[in-house]
């Protein structure tokens, strides 16, 4: 009995429950796909996966690699779009099981559908490492709560899933002819690193400094020193798993007791698991212009605005110090993406897609469910009742940014001239005289 264990987004040995069941066996084989496809750029001029990304997540698969070592284990990286590489390994015949973290996305769940298609005598497996909940606390229903109050409402009393303990061991690999180059890490002077090893340090730093008791009343801020648990690079990784952060904000609150802030972490965790069932459900319409509610927003595609957006140089300086810091570092405060998303639908009047994929090129934290359905409800395509989200940029920096500390620190502090060179047909734009 021989598994293919195929990790995604579960880059981790604790609490993975994909990876104990694949350990109950005779052999195990890790593999992870490189997929060609995240470095390509769309129509839009983004890339699935920048630089930002590239080295957390070359980070986080060198840490898993490590951790396998320790148990004789190994992690082989193919490269290839996983829906031609994976049949290379399971035409062999070695191979009488695959086993993954369920995927919530229409992409990973095709290729999923076609595999068991093509190889009707292996045996499929997925378990639910990547969430709260598993499958058949959601399924039970009918279809899917539309909204985040009405989803949390209706899943009132049900039990979390358990958390399941590190195997003490795992089976040797199967041998295997492949040509895997495990990719090294450089080194990087960044201060959030991927890995477990990082993931499990950083929890542990946030909670010991009480800042958990205080989160309701800095969770809006632009920076600041544990102003927000910092998570969501390892959650989306995987490098942890949003029940590992839940047990350690239960047992923080039972040290130090539960208040509003606390319960607020929870909050958040669930509005993450909202969107993970979110786009488990509407599939390929999380990715599409008119979104969920097939309503489509009068926008367009101006490529000199969204340069200018990009590139952090638009005529307000709140957006600039906000992309400024994007870019600089992959990563950008809850306020910050709401603002940035609101200016580029709003202000700039721009396909909401070419800032989702964005964020998706630039962001280590990113979470294709919780990044393209935000977008959706930004740009009024999505689960928000009231339709969209417009910020008044002056009136948020006023309140955010009262000193203006962060837009001088991200040289955003002064707009930088009209918004527009060339129509939409790239002809000049000519201002009259008075």
């Amino acid at each position: 009995m021989s598994t293919l264990y195929w990790l995604n987004n579960d880059l981790r040995l604790g609490d993975n429950p994909a990876l104990a069941a694949a350990a109950a066996d005779d052999s195990l084989t890790c593999v992870f796909c490189i997929d060609p496809r995240w470095f390509r750029t769309d129509r839009f001029g983004n890339r699935r996966m920048g630089t930002h990304r590239w080295r957390f997540l070359r980070e986080s698969l060198l840490d898993l690699h490590q951790q396998l070592s320790q148990f004789g284990q190994t992690l082989h990286l193919l490269e290839g779009n996983p829906g031609e590489t994976l049949p290379t390994l399971l035409a062999t015949g070695q191979f009488n099981r695959i086993v993954r973290t369920r995927q919530h996305t229409s992409d990973a769940v095709n290729i999923w559908d076609a595999l068991q298609t093509a190889y009707p005598a292996i045996s499929f497996e997925q378990h639910d490492s990547a969430t709260l909940y598993a499958v058949d606390a959601i399924t039970r229903w009918s279809s899917l709560p539309e909204t985040f109050s009405a989803f949390k409402r209706a899943l009132a009393g049900t039990p979390f899933r358990p958390e399941v303990s590190m195997p003490s061991r795992l089976p040797g690999p199967a041998s295997i002819d492949i040509d895997d180059r495990l990719i090294e890490s450089p080194a990087s002077s960044a201060i959030v690193r991927g890995g477990a090893t990082a993931a499990h340090r950083h929890l542990a730093d946030y909670f010991d400094s009480g800042a958990a008791s205080t989160y309701r009343e800095t969770r809006n801020n632009l920076a600041g020193r544990h102003y927000v648990t910092g998570t969501s690079p390892w959650l989306g990784n995987g490098c942890l798993s949003p029940v590992e952060v839940l047990q350690r904000l239960r047992r923080y609150e039972a040290e130090h007791g539960a208040n509003e802030s606390t319960e607020w972490i929870l909050f958040e965790l669930l509005w993450r698991e909202f969107f993970q069932w979110y786009g488990y459900a509407y599939g390929d319409r999380l990715f599409q212009f008119s979104g969920i509610n097939g309503r489509r927003p009068l926008t367009t595609f101006y490529r000199e605005r969204f340069l200018k957006w990009r590139e952090g140089r638009t005529p307000w300086p709140i957006v600039n110090a906000c992309m400024a810091e994007l870019k600089e570092t992959g990563l950008l405060s809850n306020r910050g993406r709401q603002l940035v998303a609101s200016c580029l639908v709003n202000e700039l009047g721009l396909d909401w897609r070419c800032g989702a994929g964005y964020f998706e090129e630039q962001l280590i934290d990113y979470d294709p469910c919780s990044n393209w359905g935000n977008w959706q409800y930004i740009a009024g395509v999505g689960a928000d009742p009231r339709g969209g989200r417009h910020f008044n940029l002056e009136k948020q920096a006023d309140t955010w940014d009262p000193d203006g500390d962060y837009r001088r620190r991200w040289a955003g502090e002064n707009p930088t001239g009209p918004l527009d060179s060339v129509d939409y047909y790239d002809w000049p734009v000519i201002t009259e005289a008075s």
